[in-house]
Parts: structure tokens; sequence; C-alpha cells
């Protein structure tokens, strides 16, 4: 006998209950396949996907509101963007003179750092000088050293920019050391000082891939500030250490008299273009790799600690900076760390390498005596005077007392 059951009369799967749930929607299935699963895995990472293209746009925007404020930042009023620069009449076609002078600050506010946001990231330009700048200028804003054409009204206006205008910040955040002529003190200048032969032992700047570059150019403005020239003096009494690759600046300096803000910017704009800017910092971070061959801690600290003060003083609170100092102290001066971090010493960091050396060598030192030290060494014993050693003396009845 043969039955035949309809698929709709079998038994239930064991999975199932024979009773039925009053809670349970008779529209909902009854199991869930992995085909469900599936779906609404599908349906999730569909969602992530979407909102990590959004997050990704926001992100998009965001840069271009930073680009643009940035842009805003250095770029001239809208007063002074309707007057544009008008081009020489005389000299190579191309170049362009100043505009009316800018607004001034008589000092330098002394909270803030100067230059401190760095403009050495590649992703906000090339060097190049704000709009309103003083000089002959090329296309792009930059100086024309070489320019053999003068223009000596145009010059009348240079010195306006001495002094905090925009020109001044822009070079304050390349090279922070720049001093203005509102930093001096007038009072000690005189002019009969520029007739003194200038300062001996000063280095010329010869060589850009010299990293000591900034370094001697720090000295030569220290040399003129202790001279007590004018500051309109500077350029001329320093354009003989201007030498070799830096010969454009002494051809400049002599052809159209520029400020000393002018002369530094000669300077850097010879040192970027030659892509040595950054090199002290770049020099710097070089030490990661650790000391020479045959090169003592104490001796690798100590030209680590030189190299630190060869950059900027802007650039030596840069995070790229404080985390070369202390991935190299703990990873080249373990026990210096230690000893530092022991001593509560490690923080600030530029604070810690400054007196790193120091321990180094203490335990350089502390170490050549324990190894010239024998093993089997006996101390001598305690001299004893017998002269003056109570147990030595003679008794009252002796005969030295007769």
């Amino acid at each position: 006998m043969k039955l035949y059951l309809d698929k709709n009369e079998m038994a239930p799967s064991t999975r199932s209950s024979g009773c039925i749930n009053p809670d349970v929607n008779p529209a909902l299935p009854a199991e869930i396949t992995l085909r469900d699963i599936m779906t609404e895995i599908r349906k999730i990472t569909a969602q992530q996907d979407k909102q990590s293209s959004d997050i990704a746009a926001l992100a998009t925007r965001m840069d271009a509101i930073d680009y643009k404020f940035n842009q805003l930042s250095i770029s001239p009023d809208p007063q002074t963007q309707d007057h544009p620069k008008k081009p020489v009449q005389h000299g190579t076609s191309g170049f362009q003179t100043t505009a009316p002078k800018p607004d001034i600050c008589a000092t330098r506010d002394t909270l803030t750092i100067p230059g401190l946001q760095s403009t050495w990231d590649p992703n906000k330009g090339p060097f190049r000088a704000p709009p309103i700048s003083p000089g002959p200028r090329t296309k792009k804003n930059l100086l024309c050293l070489s320019e053999p054409m003068v223009d000596r009204s145009d010059r009348e206006n240079w010195s306006s920019y001495n002094n905090n205008s925009q020109y001044i910040q822009w070079l304050w955040k390349y090279w922070c050391e720049l001093v203005t002529e509102s930093d001096l003190d007038r009072n000690i200048l005189d002019v009969r000082n520029s007739s003194k032969p200038f300062r001996p032992g000063l280095k010329p700047l010869s060589i850009t891939n010299d990293v000591e570059n900034l370094m001697h150019l720090r000295e030569i403005q220290s040399a003129l500030v202790q001279e007590g020239s004018y500051y309109y003096l500077w350029p001329q009494r320093v354009c003989h250490l201007f030498q070799g690759d830096f010969k454009q600046v002494n051809a400049f300096c002599k052809t159209h008299h520029p400020t000393w803000p002018m002369t530094i910017e000669a300077v850097l704009q010879i040192l970027s273009l030659s892509n040595n800017l950054r090199s002290p910092v770049d020099a710097f971070v070089a030490f990661r790799s650790g000391p020479l061959p045959n090169e003592s801690t104490a001796q690798f600290l100590r030209r680590f600690e030189q190299a630190f003060h060869r950059m900027p003083s802007r650039e030596r609170i840069e995070r790229e900076v404080e985390c070369t100092i202390e991935y190299t102290l703990q990873t080249h001066a373990s026990m210096v760390w230690n000893s530092l971090v022991q001593q509560n010493n490690a923080f600030p960091l530029h604070n810690a390498l400054s007196i790193a050396w120091t321990i180094a060598e203490k335990q350089q030192n502390w170490m050549a005596q324990l190894s010239s030290r024998p093993i089997d060494r006996e101390f001598l014993p305690m001299y004893r005077d017998p002269l003056r050693d109570p147990d030595t003396h003679p008794p009252p009845n002796s005969k030295f007392y007769a």
C-alpha cells in the first residue's frame, strides 16, 4: 500500500515546535537561513561604506576650508587688491615694484612666538613673499637679485616695511631670529660706530649645503646689534660676508641698497631654491640612526646637543624635533634616559638633551674607575700614629716619666 503525502502535510521539522506561539508574527519566516544572514551583512556593509564616503567627503571639505583660510591669512586687504602693482617702466619686462605703504605696528607682541605657524610644509606652497613686499620682484614674487635697473623712487618706501608689517610676519615664519628696527634701542645707536672695523672672526656664507648657514647668519646679526650702528647701514656693513654661492646677495646689496629684512630674504631665497632651507632640521633628525663607529655615548650626545642649537629657535619646538630627542635617548642612550627619568629630568625634552651628555660622561668615568680597579685588591690598613694612639702611651711609672 503506497501513501502519497502532500508537501504541506509533511511532519514538522525537529527544530520547530508543534505548539503555536501566539507572540510570533505569522508573517515572519519560521527559520533564518544563511541567505537572510548574508543579505543583512551586505546591507550593513553598504551602510558603512556610505558613512565612510561621507566622512571622506567631509574631510576633503575641511582641508579645502583650511587651505582657503591659509591663503586669506597671507593675502592683501580687499582695498589693496583693487590697486595692483604697476609694472616697472624701465628694465626687464615682468618685474614689479611695491604697492603703497602697509599698515605698521610699532612693536612685536611679546606674548607670541614670531612665525609659530610653519610654512615649510610643501603642501602650503613654495617660498614666496606676500603680494605687498618691497624690492624688484619677478612674476612669482621672488626677489630679482640680478636686476640691473634701480628704481630710486620705489626704494624710498622700503624702510616702511622694517617693522611688524605683513612682510616681516612672513619672514618670521622662515627665520624667527630676524631683528626688526623696532627691536633696537635707539639710545645706543650712533652713526660713528659704522666707521669702526667690523667684528673679525665671523665666518662668511659661501656654500649652500652648509648646515651652519643660519647659525652664521645669526652671529652676523648679533654682531650688528652689538655694534650699535643704524639699521639702514646693516646690509652695507656685512655684504662682504656673502661669498661663493651667495655672491648674488653681495651684488644685490651694492646695487639696490636693500633693507636688512630684504637681505635676509635674499639669503633664505637662495637656500630655498637649493633645497637647503630645512637642512639644520634634517641634520638633527638624522641622529636617529645612532652614534658613529667607535664613538662613545658622551661624544654622541654632545654632537646631538650641538646640532640642536644649530636650528632656529622656532624649529626647536616642533613635534618632529621632540620625537627625535625622545627616540634617540631611549634607543641609543637607554642608561642615560633611565637616569633622567629617575631624577625627574626627562621632561621638557630640550632640558633633558642639555644635561644628557653630562650624565653620560659621569657614567663613563664611573665605569672606567670600576674597570681599572683589580678584583683582588686589598685595602691598606688605616695608619695609626703611635704618639697619638692612647693604647701605645707609656704608663706613668715608666722611665720616660722619671
